[in-house]
């Protein structure tokens, strides 16, 4: 594996190499070299055949032929002249003119003898010619006197010109063998050199074309990539409508412009309970379906569908007729109705929706976003108050109710740091006797001059994070009161805090708790940190270590409002309790109904299975009294033994009904 890497890795130098500037060059170069090389050698070649061609003359060739033919010619005539004893004056002439015609053939042959290349055979030849002419023009000026010796001189001369001749076109012929074989080579070399060039343009095209579909897989991979990237960046994967990060932008373009537009807040109801009871897969499907229907609505309105996260959804029109937004939302109520269908099974889906548009922010409020987000979802949190399954419409009212809301939020932290909270306490009582054996702590704000309950102000402490230092404070007075009073008076009354569950994503309550008892030097058995059972603890692993620090310090966990949220047998054993607080809900019809009690004595088995102390709350009457401690339960709380009071009152009280029973 090792060698294989290394040569992708080679090979990848080699390409990056062609692919540089300083390669790409080289590589040109070297190609521009090859094609000169090759023409040079093309052009050495042909000079060479050339010049071999010019050796070797179809005209040489020719002259030699036919100078033999002219010879025999002359040979003819004098046979003819000494068969007759004489020269006629017609031999005469058609000697002469034989003569004459061989003499014009050896120049002939001389003079193209001389552009080429020098043969011994040749000069030979035509030496040979020039005696046989020599003879002849002799006879022809002794006016043919001697024709007896004429004729044998003329044979034996013709004779060895015939020999030479011959031994010229034998030379020729080798010649002519030479200059076909180097023919052959030249082409055979030609071969080679046209084969290297495009063997050479091969590997350079080969070379180029994979940098080509490299560069080209990289640029389609790298525009894949920004694509993905800008995805990501502006719409949600799941259900590809446009993000939080895109609505934000694009709903801020359209508010810079002072043009109509409406926001409507979707959520769905109980999406974990879906997630929960059919899975995830079915829930991402839930999203998909919402995201489609809501996005086919927007662009009814030349709108927008976005998913701001989780199961909330937003849609943007730019409109801000009431009539045809509250059109809208009936439609989606409407649409929303059948029910979704998932390998077989029947998912109901219900929506939450606010309705807000920037025509309704008026003058109070800035023309964000952000305030416009804000007051949606506050119309939003208005119809899962009132029912769920239904929209609201931000109005006047919701508007005041908003304004005091965001007043509390900005005013809520200041009163934590100035005293304006008091500690109340209500009274925790032993059931066979009603002796106050502790309490649980609980919060009023003096604001403006009145007293506010927590459940006015407590849900917007948890929206706005402000019930992290709310319930620090808790636990320090909480356990400074109770502390004080024990050593002052003797006694060893309890106190429980209820924590908020955004305490348990994190260790650090430990540390908080820790720094209350060692503030108050109050006995870590007489607190009790209460956990509401209606909130979702979602990190289970963490929240069972933070519960087990709090414990070995000596501190109770208890479960309060047991029996109105994720009630569950698996809930109570995770969850590591010293104490189960049922809520009142399973204690209000325990009189009159049968299924109450049955209900009601459930639990009370449960938990003492499990060893859990039980604290009944909302016991109002002697009757109920009577009857859950019939049931087994030992411990109560409730409006009969003592109604929330501030807590040195509740403290006093408890301590005076105690002596006076005594």
């Amino acid at each position: 594996m090792q060698s294989f890497g290394t040569d992708r890795s080679d090979a990848s130098s080699v390409l990056d190499a062609f692919a540089s500037r300083l390669g790409f060059v080289v590589s040109v170069g070297a190609l521009f070299l090859l094609c000169v090389l090759a023409g040079l050698r093309v052009e050495i070649s042909i000079r060479h055949l050339e010049a071999d061609h010019q050796v070797f003359s179809d005209r040489q060739l020719r002259n030699g032929f036919v100078s033999m033919s002219d010879i025999q010619r002359v040979l003819l005539v004098a046979q003819e002249a000494e068969a007759e004893r004489s020269f006629s004056e017609q031999t005469r002439a058609d000697f002469i003119e034989a003569v004459d015609i061989l003499y014009v053939r050896k120049d002939n042959f001389q003079r193209v003898l001389r552009a080429g290349e020098t043969l011994a055979s040749a000069q030979a030849a035509i030496s040979a010619l020039e005696t046989v002419i020599a003879i002849a023009d002799d006879a022809i000026a002794s006016n043919f006197t001697a024709t007896e010796m004429l004729f044998a001189d003329l044979l034996e001369a013709s004779d060895l010109a015939r020999v030479k001749l011959v031994s010229f076109l034998d030379d020729m012929d080798r010649m002519q063998n030479i200059v076909l074989r180097n023919q052959a080579d030249a082409v055979q070399g030609q071969r080679n050199v046209v084969y290297l060039s495009l063997g050479g343009l091969t590997l350079l095209g080969f070379a180029a074309l994979l940098l080509l579909r490299r560069e080209v897989l990289a640029r389609r991979a790298w525009e894949r990539a920004e694509r993905d990237v800008e995805f990501l960046a502006y719409y949600d994967p799941l259900t590809r409508l446009p993000n939080r990060t895109q609505f934000h932008k694009r709903l801020g373009a359209v508010l810079a412009t002072n043009r109509p537009v409406a926001l409507i807040l979707v959520d769905l109801d109980d999406f974990k309970g879906i997630n929960d009871t059919y899975g995830h897969t079915a829930g991402d499907g839930v999203l998909r379906c919402t995201a489609t229907l809501l996005s086919n609505r927007a662009e009814e309105l030349n709108g927008f569908a976005a998913r701001l996260g989780g199961d909330e959804f937003a849609i943007v029109v730019p409109t801000n007729n009431l009539e045809r937004l509250n059109s809208l939302c009936h439609g989606l109520l409407q649409d929303i109705a059948d029910e979704f269908d998932f390998d077989g099974e029947a998912i109901a889906i219900r929506f939450s929706i606010g309705l807000a548009t920037n025509a309704q922010l008026g003058t109070n409020l800035c023309h964000t976003v952000d305030t416009l987000t804000r007051v949606t979802d506050f119309a939003l949190y208005a119809s899962k108050t009132h029912g769920r399954g239904r929209f609201t419409l931000y109005d006047q009212t919701l508007e005041q109710q908003y304004l005091e809301r965001r007043a509390m939020i900005e005013e809520l932290p200041r009163a934590i740091g100035d005293d304006a909270l008091e500690i109340y306490f209500q009274p925790k009582v032993l059931l066979r006797n009603a002796e106050v054996y502790g309490f649980e702590a609980l919060v009023r704000w003096h604001r403006n001059g009145n007293v506010i309950p927590p459940n006015e102000f407590i849900t917007v402490a948890e929206e706005s994070g402000v019930i992290i230092e709310l319930d620090r404070y808790m636990l320090r007075s909480s356990a400074a009161l109770v502390a004080e009073f024990n050593r002052k008076n003797g006694t060893a009354y309890s106190v429980s805090v209820n924590l908020s569950a955004l305490h348990f994503s994190s260790r650090r309550i430990v540390g908080t708790i820790q720094e209350a008892l060692e503030g108050s030097r109050l006995c870590p058995k007489l607190l009790t940190v209460e956990i509401t059972e209606t909130v979702e603890l979602r990190d289970w692993r963490l929240t069972q270590k933070i519960i087990s620090a709090i414990r070995s310090i000596g501190v109770k966990v208890s479960i309060d409002d047991f029996g109105t949220g994720y009630s569950s047998l698996s809930y109570l054993r995770t969850t590591m309790a010293d104490e189960l607080k049922i809520d009142r809900s399973l204690v209000e019809q325990i009189e009159t109904s049968e299924k109450a009690r049955f209900l009601l004595d459930g639990v009370l088995d449960m938990a003492h299975s499990l060893k859990m102390d039980v604290v009944v709350e909302g016991i109002e009457t002697e009757p109920q009294a009577q009857t859950v401690a019939s049931m087994g339960a030992a411990r109560a709380q409730g409006y009969l033994y003592g109604r929330p009071v501030p807590a040195e009152t509740a403290m006093k009280r408890a301590l005076t009904s105690f002596k006076e029973a005594s």
